[in-house]
């Protein structure tokens, strides 16, 4: 059965929120700009902190991502960022 490519810049991001687990609708080349559920969720991601992103912890699935290895990190409101 052959695979089904994405192509770059046509498709959405589909990344998930670890913990909401909405959908980014944006398309895959929003990079860096923060994800965006159609609900109206903005999120920012990294590597999970505690399975390094590997999604599983000693054999079973990460607590903190949900085993999707990413975990959401906190925005910044631009309205009160003082950088330093």
């Amino acid at each position: 059965m052959s695979q089904v490519r994405r192509g770059v810049g046509h498709d959405l991001c589909g990344r998930v929120h670890a913990v909401l687990g909405v959908e980014c609708y944006l398309a895959d080349t929003h990079y860096p700009s923060p994800h965006q559920s159609l609900e109206g969720e903005s999120w920012d991601d990294g590597l999970c902190s505690k399975c390094a992103g590997g999604g599983l912890l000693a054999g079973y699935t990460c607590d903190r991502c949900n085993g999707a290895g990413f975990e959401p990190v906190e925005l910044i409101d631009p309205e009160t960022y003082q950088p330093g």
